[in-house]
């Protein structure tokens, strides 16, 4: 190998040596040019706010670099003054001192530019802002836990909120132990109680997933059960839906067929036989009908309305009576009689009768279309109200 070619290699090695220690330069440069960055978070510190202030800012500065939280605590001791790390020190402090500036509403900032140091600045706003370890607040956030109520707030909002909370009262009433299982034992305790809480406090729209939860062996976590919950809300979105588009059925259907509002036509449905037998609460509530008089056939204990010659006779009615006038039967039984004897010949089936023969009559002439139903309505409520004692037949109760 020629002296030429030994100087080509030379240079070569010095350009590579070169390389690398520019290169080594440079990664040792990055993240202390960072430093020199504006931190701005979310939100300025107030009077209002020093709790959440206090852990952004401190998640803000760890993030840039861990070691510049001790700038914040004072450990380790900063070197002294004569040290050669000093400068070094002074410079970060300097930083993080402008950081916590750049975060405080102006109005205090400029009354707090006179501190040495990040520390010193730093427990000056916790002796300002903080209530440190007020047994009174921990008191009224563990009440908040206890009493909250969804109220139809957004699941996702209210679970944040529900996290706020919780995540205070760690801050103020950390776990006392410091032994590991008794440190895992404490961490149970209080997961069950923020499921309690959790479930306690969401709507009733949610029971039955709630029981479901409680039935779980072991008992998840509050985010196990928020998951749960979440998903049964999208089952309820769903369902929800298609049970809207459900269309009325049955006799309901036949009455939405033929035009009849809600009020007049389900509601009717729901309250029986249109509503003529009273409800029974008691001997107190019922009607002295020893002087009632029927204007119509002159006997008593029965007004007209009432009246079986007028209303049509009951099938138990069987002691001779129950004929009219030349021998017919009386009242609206025999015009329900002729309704189903209409057209040429006797229909004798049940479905012209009762709801059938309502929905099916169109809600047409009440004495025609309804005989039957009338009849066997006032029968149940003579059943319910009165009875045959021999003599006067209209002994009501």
């Amino acid at each position: 190998m020629t002296d030429g070619d030994h100087e080509n290699n030379n240079d070569l090695s010095i350009q590579i040596a070169n390389l690398l220690k520019s290169s080594l330069n440079s990664q040792n440069q990055t993240p202390k040019s960072n430093l020199f960055d504006s931190l701005n978070i979310s939100l300025k510190l107030n009077s209002q706010n020093y709790a959440l202030w206090a852990r952004m800012i401190r998640v803000a500065i760890g993030g840039k670099s861990k070691n510049l939280l001790n700038h914040l605590s004072g450990i380790p001791t900063p070197p002294e003054p004569s040290d050669d790390k000093y400068g070094q020190w002074e410079q970060d402090d300097l930083i993080v001192f402008s950081w916590l500036i750049q975060n405080i509403e102006p109005a205090l900032a400029s009354n707090l530019t006179e501190f040495p140091t990040a520390k010193s600045l730093w427990d000056a706003l916790v002796v300002t802002y903080s209530s440190g370890k007020d047994k009174l607040q921990t008191f009224d956030l563990h009440v908040k836990a206890n009493e909250i109520r969804q109220n139809g707030v957004p699941l996702e909002d209210f679970w944040i909120v529900m996290q706020g909370i919780w995540g205070e009262i760690d801050r103020r009433d950390p776990n006392p132990m410091t032994c590991a299982k008794d440190i895992a034992t404490y961490n149970k305790i209080r997961s069950e109680q923020k499921l309690f809480q959790f479930l306690n406090s969401i709507d009733r729209q949610y029971a039955s997933i709630k029981r479901e939860i409680l039935r779980w062996d072991p008992l998840p976590s509050a985010e196990g059960a928020y998951a749960a919950v979440k998903k049964e809300t999208a089952h309820q979105s769903i369902l929800g839906t298609i049970s809207g588009n459900i269309s009325q059925q049955g006799v309901a259907a036949g009455l939405v067929s033929t035009g009849v509002q809600d009020s007049e036509g389900l509601g009717f449905l729901s309250r029986g036989r249109f509503s003529l037998t009273k409800p029974n609460n008691g001997s107190s509530n019922r009607v002295d009908k020893s002087k009632l008089k029927c204007t119509h056939c002159g006997m008593l204990k029965h007004t007209k309305e009432q009246c079986f010659k007028l209303v049509g006779f009951p099938d138990w009615w069987n002691d001779g009576h129950k004929k009219g006038k030349n021998g017919t039967e009386g009242g609206k039984a025999a015009a329900a009689k002729a309704t189903n004897t209409s057209g040429g010949s006797t229909n004798t089936n049940s479905d012209n009768t009762g709801f059938g023969g309502m929905a099916s009559a169109g809600f047409g002439d009440f004495n025609a279309g309804f005989g039957n139903f009338i009849a066997s309505a006032r029968t149940q409520e003579t059943r319910n109200t009165g009875h045959q004692d021999g003599s006067d037949h209209w002994a009501w109760h």
